[in-house]
């Protein structure tokens, strides 16, 4: 018999001692994480709705001209984004790329938009449409309550998990 293992041939128990994890023990670590990940999100939200807030309390107004569309190439996509000539109420010629992109090329140079911009600054401009303003808002939103659910959901016992035996 080797020294390594007793009698029923198992290690010793001290080489056994918390090398053993259950597998509730990794879902509770799992749906844990969840938790954490879906409140980071719903922070993320939240600070970037308080500060689109501030953005549009604090912006005034223009009618921008679309001059050029910047492709962006990552992976297998193709994005446009539209870089945006507008007047500021100080009379000067402000150019700016939104951080909106669309996949196809929704806009076309020589369309007109909306921009919000800051008076104080006029180069923090975006185009004024939902999407434009409120979309990242929404997304981090909408991905902290899922999220959130699934942590919570499997942490009480809403979402039933099976776990191998």
């Amino acid at each position: 018999m080797n020294s390594r293992f007793d009698a029923s041939g198992n290690p010793p128990s001290r080489l056994r001692i918390g090398t053993r994890r259950t597998c509730t023990d990794v879902v509770t670590v799992v749906s844990a994480s969840f938790v954490v990940i879906g409140a980071g999100l719903s922070v993320r939200a939240w600070r970037a709705f308080l500060r689109r807030r501030a953005f549009l309390r604090d912006s005034l107004v223009a009618t921008g001209v679309i001059v050029a569309l910047t492709e962006n190439r990552e992976r297998d996509e193709i994005s446009y984004f539209p870089r945006i000539r507008f007047r500021s109420l100080a009379g000067h010629d402000i150019t700016f790329q939104s951080g909106a992109g669309s996949s196809a090329a929704s806009w076309r140079i020589g369309d007109t938009v909306v921009v919000c911009y800051r008076k104080d600054r006029p180069g923090i401009a975006e185009v004024g449409s939902f999407a434009a303003l409120w979309g990242p808002t929404l997304l981090f939103a909408r991905l902290g309550v899922i999220f959130l659910f699934v942590g919570i959901g499997i942490l009480v016992g809403w979402l039933p998990v099976e776990t191998a035996r």
